[in-house]
């Protein structure tokens, strides 16, 4: 087997304002790529061919801010993969993303900003706050169990999006311990942990993104790139889930 797998393949028939070259830059290892975790609600409104809606919930970089524009944040750019891969379904995703939040203070919209949306499906980005906090990590991964456990109680199904990774902000916070619980509480849960955090790294060491030393100038297409990937790399996630 090829060690490498290029994401990117399938979701080359997504339209796309960065063509080929963008392509490309998406692939991750072919162990960054595995899926394993099913989503059955999701699954069966697709199969029956029924709208479906999605709910982001995160921080700033669901938000997209980094990117200047909210049609160029990871949800928005998902929204239109999942469109090109299932274009007889109406897909719409929600962008509910708030700078600077930890996962409890997450849970504490999800009333207002997950249920009252009635998502078939949520994309939970958590944990870089906590860490920047230095939230204790037990108390971390007691509140992600705590929003699992409440949205699966609704019979609405759940994916998880680990942390963003730039060499410089790891050299100053210890993020591989709030990693390491999420990935801990997503495998018992069964639930798939979007490898964001590994992905950028990889991304990073192979020079397909200069996430170092960028000039102000090209810091927010470089984010829109890099959104553009994550938000297409997931959709390919997603269609593995429900397959």
């Amino acid at each position: 087997m090829a060690r490498w797998l290029v994401v990117a393949a399938a979701a080359a028939l997504v339209s796309s304002g960065h063509g080929h070259a963008a392509a490309i830059a998406c692939e991750a290892p072919a162990e960054l790529t595995h899926v394993s975790a099913t989503l059955p609600h999701l699954a069966k409104r697709l199969r029956a061919g029924q709208p479906v809606k999605i709910v982001a919930i995160g921080g700033a970089s669901t938000r997209g801010a980094a990117a200047g524009a909210p049609e160029l944040a990871y949800p928005q750019r998902l929204q239109l993969a999942l469109a090109a891969l299932y274009p007889a379904v109406p897909i719409t995703v929600v962008n509910k993303g708030e700078a600077r939040q930890s996962t409890q203070q997450m849970i504490q919209r999800f009333p207002g900003d997950v249920y009252a949306e009635q998502p078939v499906l949520v994309v939970w980005e958590t944990g870089i706050a906590d860490a920047v906090r230095g939230v204790e990590v037990d108390d971390f991964a007691n509140a992600l169990q705590s929003g699992i456990d409440a949205i699966k109680n609704r019979a609405v199904d759940i994916l998880l999006v680990d942390m963003q990774f730039s060499h410089r902000t790891s050299t100053l916070i210890n993020f591989e311990q709030y990693l390491s619980a999420l990935h801990r509480i997503g495998d018992l849960n069964e639930v798939y942990v979007f490898p964001r955090f590994e992905m950028m790294r990889y991304w990073s060491e192979q020079h397909m993104f200069n996430f170092e030393d960028v000039a102000e100038a090209e810091r927010s297409r470089l984010a829109a790139k890099v959104y553009d990937c994550i938000g297409r790399d997931l959709a390919r996630a997603i269609q593995l889930a429900v397959q």
